[in-house]
């Protein structure tokens, strides 16, 4: 039978009181708590404050409030020895754990039930651990999701009231998706945020801590995904062009490459000829997307050959050492070259706002809205019906025909239609019928 003696281990005025757990005639342990006494008022057999009679009132009341202290610990070390999981091993440090939890109000576990806890210790204990498919999950997923963490916490604070793990529930969530309607983020974005805090807050129940029993009902959405794209038109009335400008060239010759190889602007930005393979006498890119971490094998266009050639065997400059700052300039000047080639034709896109400070969608000219993000549109669409669509996957990275035909702004019925398209004009793929209506 576990008991709990309190001792002093010092002569000083104020000495600190140490509560001792024996569990067994081998087996004791003890740590210090935050009481302090004047041994003279101690009673070390008892292990308690020594009945005083005669005092000043604040003395007598400081004892009787330090009677009811020791008891108040020593029924909280006692529940918790009682409460305790097999996995716990008792010792020392645990009895340190129990008496800080006594001062904090709760045991870890406990506080645990409070979601900006929670939060905390997801982040720092759980998340660098996290895997998916027996992978630890990729640097994106664990930056996106403290994104999501520190946004709930911004969303707590403006509440009157501390939320449990437990409260998040569709009506909270609900609260949040407003909450970031007014932060002025996309709702394309929002429709992906939401879902994540649901992801992040089941894993509580791994811990036995209370979640909400509607918190699957929580869903999120998409928006109408622009599927921007240049025509082969296009791309030759950009390759006609010359520029003085050496940026203007450099950004040219990028988004020639990027034509051909369908990599994002951070894959294609950071391509280098340390990546060329040679297969069969063939010259092959091989990288790995910073994104999904895929590692893909592209075969090199004679049109990229051409820039390569052109720049002695290397890829162009990039704008900037910092790939955000690169991918920025590289947009800005995209804008420029397509105006210079006159390329404005009305296509779904967005543009950003400076009044409302959100991105607005709606038809717009290309050259006001295209991005590096047309150069993997491009080899996507412009490759797809004419080339075995996994083998279009293998280069995109694209895990899913689902994923990859929705991407490109398709469905299964288009596919079909394409056949269909295929069969009565044998040797032709079209570029796509319903942009090229909308060109002409």
């Amino acid at each position: 039978m576990a008991t709990i003696k309190f001792i002093l281990q010092s002569k000083g005025q104020n000495a600190p009181i140490y509560a001792r757990l024996s569990i067994s005639a081998k087996e004791s342990f003890k740590r210090k708590t935050r009481e302090t006494i004047n041994p003279d008022q101690w009673n070390p057999k008892t292990g308690k404050p020594k009945n005083i009679q005669a005092g000043t009132e604040e003395t007598l009341k400081e004892i009787d409030n330090l009677k009811l202290k020791l008891k108040e610990i020593e029924s909280f070390i006692l529940e918790q020895y009682r409460k305790r999981n097999e996995t716990e091993i008792i010792n020392g440090i645990w009895l340190e754990e129990v008496l800080t939890a006594n001062y904090n109000g709760g045991r870890k576990l406990s506080q645990l039930d409070y979601l900006d806890n929670y939060l905390e210790y997801y982040k720092t204990d759980v998340l660098p651990f996290r895997t998916n498919r027996g992978k630890r999950i990729a640097d994106a997923t664990t930056k996106k999701q403290i994104t999501i963490i520190n946004k709930i916490n911004a969303f707590v604070k403006t509440g009157n009231r501390r939320l449990k793990v437990s409260d998040w529930n569709v009506s909270v969530s609900n609260k949040f998706e407003q909450f970031l309607d007014e932060q002025g983020i996309a709702k394309g974005t929002i429709g992906r945020y939401i879902k994540y805090p649901k992801t992040i807050i089941n894993h509580a129940k791994t811990l036995n801590i209370e979640v909400s029993k509607n918190i699957d009902e929580i869903k999120g959405y998409t928006t109408e995904t622009p599927t921007i794209f240049l025509t082969e038109k296009e791309l030759r009335d950009i390759q006609q062009l010359t520029f003085l400008e050496p940026q203007l060239e450099t950004a040219k010759d990028w988004l020639i490459i990027g034509f051909y190889t369908g990599q994002r602007a951070s894959d294609l930005l950071q391509m280098t000829p340390k990546m060329f393979t040679n297969i069969d006498g063939h010259t092959f890119i091989n990288l790995h997307q910073q994104k999904t971490k895929n590692g893909v094998l592209i075969p090199m266009h004679d049109e990229v050959k051409k820039i390569i050639e052109k720049r002695n065997g290397q890829f162009p400059p990039v704008f900037s050492a910092n790939i955000e700052s690169a991918k920025t300039i590289f947009n800005n000047h995209l804008r420029t070259i397509a105006k210079k080639a006159e390329i404005n034709r009305l296509d779904f896109g967005k543009k950003f706002d400076p009044k409302s400070k959100r991105f607005v969608y709606g038809q717009y000219p290309l050259c006001e809205i295209i991005s590096s993000h047309v150069c993997r549109r491009s080899f996507a669409t412009h490759n797809y019906i004419k080339v075995p669509t996994p083998i279009i996957m293998a280069v995109t990275g694209h895990k899913t025909e689902k994923e990859f035909l929705n991407y490109i702004g398709k469905d299964f019925n288009d596919q079909s239609k394409e056949i269909l398209n295929y069969w009565n004009h044998p040797g032709t793929a079209p570029e796509s019928p319903e942009k090229t209506k909308t060109a002409n």
